[in-house]
């Protein structure tokens, strides 16, 4: 890296003047807004093209000899971390900033303000951090008046081993991707495939390798069907580039969502980015496609290997004991040891990794982080950025900036000793006064920062949601081998205890957004949330359905929460028939615990029917309208574990349509007749209870 400071004029002048001496004749220069540059006017070959920062992750995979970040335009540290590594080796990524950086304004940051803050008002201690990591970094730096630095001759393998001169097979560049190859081929040819992890840090060459296995797979079994999925398209970029180069024919991709939804036939599933989608939906992924390959960045901008390593891979070790495993470890871009890779680290935390807590845990105990001391505690810091990496599946650079700066944000942290267990990130919303609200309940404002607070005023019909304060708790974690042991409901109780109490302003609402699961709802359930909302559709890298949940803890909060919870679950009955109807049948039966609306009475004909059908031989077909307001009504009572597990069966025919076979299936009945028998018995049970 060659770091410039001072005007912006100068900056520019010399970044095109280093490009010029070196005839790089290729390059990007990345702007953190859309704003046109007159690169060429400048004297900068064709070769160099404007790159908005937005559009990083469609370069991810791809190779430049030079890089600029032009800070002065915005600094993206998404981008930063995302293109640092497109860098070749003997490289250089220039970047462009003001003397005095963190005084000055910033116009990404523009994304972290939140109404009714302006980007002037925010915080800036990611950028004085960023400004401290550099100055103790042994980088050349320029500064503005000062004499010009030296420019060593660079090897591009000074660092580090060369590359090895042994011949390579399959189109491979590194010995490592060689055997990645070779193992997967060999693993794909046993009669029962087992399903393997390829894990590596970033620019290993592990989705290069994945396209090239999977072109020689089926070079020598042209019969078979490979499907590819991955958060985005764009992640699987570089494997599709090399299966390209190898076989000239169509490799599927389908999102996790739609192949969860539609499951296709296929012979293999390569899951590329796998740390990037959370457990739940990997499992789904590995029950419906055992003969898989999940393949993953340990370290980096594309996620965190060992979160996935501690999740994942004791889901596997459940369910698939016989899996496999390969580390890609040599560099393809760049050597061992090189000096870029190993300063993005250090400046953005891509490297952080939480030690495991001790084997006997202290008394816990619960504070309100200081952001301002935060950003000096580096210790710390690196200790609460890591445990967000390893517990969350979609932390990125960006968060980083956030956890610093973003304007109404709180952090509670639970510590053993001086150990960071678990961590709630929550951040402050509504409070909008009247006209505000309104424009935004007819969909004509969405003033940034307020999803929750949004959502309910405008999905959920309810003004009053933008003008009551609210704490939306954006994550919630535990340090993954301290799971299921009560740290979370532990935390979560000591956030509700202060939101009554001990803070001002004081919040009318506790609230979530997240994907909804049979496991994770009752997590919230069991603290006394409500569900109001569902979305429709399923969110294209979880694969599930957001679920806002909300607790009133004023008196208009809690009036806004009841008409809320009673109007949701009013709704749902009628969309589980339609946008729904493949919501998993368990995690209805969660949704409508309790709170069920007043027009679910049992009228005298409904109680006639029942009886008829319970005791008598009237068919269950006929009796729909009973069994289903019965239904409603046995959901707005307690559930225990073995009733939820029928109650699953009867969602799923009453509610959501469900034909006899797939209830049959459910039940492990044996036909029509024995599903009778048992609705009646089970009829009977429920109502007894």
């Amino acid at each position: 890296m060659l770091w410039l400071q001072g005007s912006v004029d100068w900056c520019r002048l010399q970044a095109v003047q280093c490009i010029q001496q070196a005839q790089w004749q290729q390059g990007w220069w990345v702007t953190g807004s859309q704003q046109a540059l007159p690169l060429h006017a400048w004297g900068l070959p064709p070769g160099f093209r404007l790159l908005p920062a937005a559009s990083s992750r469609k370069e991810l995979g791809s190779e430049q000899p030079c890089l600029v970040m032009d800070a002065f335009t915005g600094f993206s540290p998404d981008a930063l971390g995302a293109l640092a590594g497109v860098v070749q080796a003997g490289g250089l990524l220039l970047l462009l900033t003001p003397k005095d950086w963190p005084a000055c304004p910033d116009r990404d940051y523009r994304r972290l303000a939140a109404w009714p803050w302006q980007p002037e008002e925010l915080n800036r201690h990611f950028l004085d951090r960023c400004q401290k990591v550099l100055e103790n970094e042994a980088i050349a730096t320029w500064r503005e008046g000062d004499s010009q630095p030296c420019f060593p001759a660079l090897d591009p393998f000074e660092s580090g081993q060369k590359p090895t001169s042994k011949t390579l097979q399959w189109g491979a560049k590194t010995l490592d991707q060689q055997q990645l190859v070779d193992f997967l081929l060999k693993v794909w040819q046993q009669p029962q495939k087992q399903p393997c992890v390829v894990t590596a840090h970033r620019g290993r060459g592990k989705s290069s390798a994945l396209g090239l296995a999977a072109a020689a797979w089926l070079k020598q079994q042209p019969h078979q069907k490979l499907l590819v999925t991955a958060p985005t398209s764009l992640a699987c970029q570089t494997l599709f580039q090399q299966f390209d180069q190898q076989l000239d024919a169509p490799l599927p991709f389908m999102a996790p969502d739609a192949l969860l939804q539609e499951r296709p036939s296929a012979d293999l599933l390569l899951v590329d980015e796998a740390a990037a989608l959370p457990v739940p939906v990997l499992a789904q992924l590995l029950e419906a496609y055992p003969a898989s390959v999940f393949a993953t960045t340990q370290q980096g901008y594309e996620g965190n290997g060992r979160g996935f390593a501690l999740r994942f891979t004791r889901h596997l070790d459940q369910v698939a004991p016989g899996w496999q495993e390969l580390v890609l470890k040599e560099p393809i871009r760049w050597a061992e040891g090189d000096p870029l890779e190993a300063l993005i680290n250090r400046l953005l935390l891509l490297d952080t990794e939480v030690p495991d807590p001790p084997a006997e845990v202290e008394k816990m105990n619960i504070q309100w982080l200081d952001r301002s001391e935060l950003s000096v505690n580096e210790a710390l810091l690196r200790q609460v950025f890591g445990l967000l990496v390893l517990a969350h599946y979609r932390t990125t650079p960006d968060d980083l900036r956030q956890l610093l700066d973003a304007p109404g944000v709180r952090l509670a942290g639970m510590f053993s000793g001086e150990f960071p267990v678990a961590l709630a990130w929550i951040q402050e919303e509504g409070g909008m006064d009247a006209d505000l609200a309104e424009e935004v309940f007819y969909g004509r404002r969405r003033p940034q920062g307020h999803l929750l607070a949004q959502s309910l005023t405008f999905h959920g019909g309810q003004p009053q949601a933008a003008q009551l304060r609210s704490w939306r708790i954006q994550r919630i974690l535990v340090h993954p081998s301290l799971q299921r042991q009560g740290l979370g409901t532990q935390l979560l109780t000591w956030i509700q205890e202060q939101a009554r109490m001990k803070v001002t302003p004081r919040p009318d609402l506790l609230g979530s957004s997240f994907g909804a699961t049979p496991e994770l709802l009752p997590f919230w359930l069991q603290a006394g949330f409500k569900p109001v909302r569902l979305g429709i559709t399923r969110d294209q890298a979880s694969g599930e359905h957001t679920l806002q949940i909300l607790q009133g803890l004023t008196s208009a909060g809690q009036r806004l929460e009841q008409d809320l919870a009673a109007r949701f679950v009013e709704t749902l009955p009628e969309q589980l028939r339609r946008p729904l109807k493949s919501l998993p049948a368990e995690l209805v039966v969660e949704l409508l615990q309790g709170g069920q609306p007043s027009d679910h009475f049992l009228n005298a004909a409904d109680r006639r029917e029942l009886k008829a059908f319970a005791e008598g031989h009237r068919p269950w077909a006929i009796t729909l309208t009973a069994l289903t307001r019965w239904l409603l009504q046995r959901l707005d009572q307690p559930v225990s574990a073995e009733e939820k597990d029928e109650l699953t069966a009867w969602v799923g025919l009453l509610l959501q349509d469900w034909s006899v076979q797939q209830v049959v299936s459910n039940r492990g009945l044996t036909g029509k007749k024995q599903l009778t028998a048992w609705l009646r018995h089970s009829f009977k049970r429920l109502s007894a209870s």
